[in-house]
C-alpha cells in the first residue's frame, strides 16, 4: 500500500511527551518520506468524528522541533471511546443506530488517510485496537499506529511509556521541595499525592527518585 496521507491525533489526559511526540513525528515523516502529507485531527477521537483536521504545512514542519519544548498537546485531546456509543449520541458526534467504528472508519476513508498515529494511554490504545480489528475484518485499506503515552506506564506489553518518567522525576522535585518547607513547621502536615491509577507506578518511582536527589 502506498502511503499519500497519514494523520495524528492525540487524546485521553495529559502527559508531558505528547507535543513532543507529535513534533517528532512531524519531523520523521519530513526526513524519510517528505511526499506524504500529514494532517491532525484535533481534539483526539472527537475531531475524527467530526472530520476537524488541520493540515501540516511547510512552515510547520520546519518548526515541529519547537514542540519538544511545551507540554500539553498542540492538537488538542478528548475523552471519547469509540466503542461507547450512547455517550457518542449523547454528545452528538453519532446518531442513534450508527455504528461508531464504521463513522470513524468512513471518515478516514473520506478524508484520504492511509496511516492513523493515535498518541495516548490504556484508553486511546485500547480504542485504536478496536479501531484497527474493524478496518481489518472489513477490508479497509488503512492503518493504525497506537503510540503508548501515559504517567501511569500500565500500558501492557510496553515496559516504558512515554511521559512516565518526566512526570515521576517532576513529583521527585515537588516533594524535594515541599519536604524541605515542612521544616520550617514541624507541626505541619503535607500529604503529597501522586496518581497513577491501579497499577501504583508513578508514586512508588516518584519515591525512588526522590531518595535518588
Amino acid at each position: 500500500m502506498s502511503i499519500r496521507r497519514v494523520a495524528l491525533l492525540t487524546a485521553g489526559g495529559f502527559a508531558p511527551c505528547l507535543s513532543a511526540a507529535v513534533g517528532d513525528l512531524i519531523e520523521r515523516y519530513t526526513q524519510v518520506a517528505p511526499e506524504v502529507e500529514i494532517i491532525a485531527y484535533q481534539y483526539g477521537y472527537h475531531g475524527l468524528l467530526t472530520g476537524n483536521y488541520i493540515v501540516i504545512d511547510d512552515e510547520a514542519r520546519k518548526n515541529a522541533g519547537i514542540l519538544r519544548d511545551f507540554g500539553g498537546s498542540p492538537i488538542g485531546n478528548s475523552r471519547v471511546k469509540l466503542t461507547n456509543a450512547k455517550n457518542l449520541v449523547e454528545r452528538g458526534l453519532v446518531e442513534e443506530g450508527v455504528n461508531p467504528l464504521e463513522f470513524a472508519a468512513e471518515q478516514l476513508r473520506k478524508d484520504g488517510v492511509d496511516v492513523l498515529h493515535t498518541i495516548g494511554g490504556d484508553d486511546t490504545n485500547t480504542t485504536a485496537a478496536d479501531l484497527a480489528a474493524y478496518l481489518h475484518e472489513n477490508d479497509y485499506e488503512l492503518t493504525v499506529v497506537g503510540l503508548p503515552k501515559t504517567i501511569d506506564n500500565d500500558v501492557v506489553p510496553v515496559r516504558q511509556s512515554l511521559g512516565a518518567w518526566t512526570a515521576a522525576d517532576e513529583g521527585a522535585g515537588f516533594a524535594f521541595n515541599i519536604i524541605g518547607e515542612h521544616r520550617s513547621n514541624p507541626r505541619m502536615l503535607i500529604v503529597h499525592e501522586c496518581m497513577g491509577r491501579n497499577c501504583g507506578y508513578l508514586t512508588a518511582e516518584t519515591a525512588r527518585r526522590y531518595h535518588d536527589l
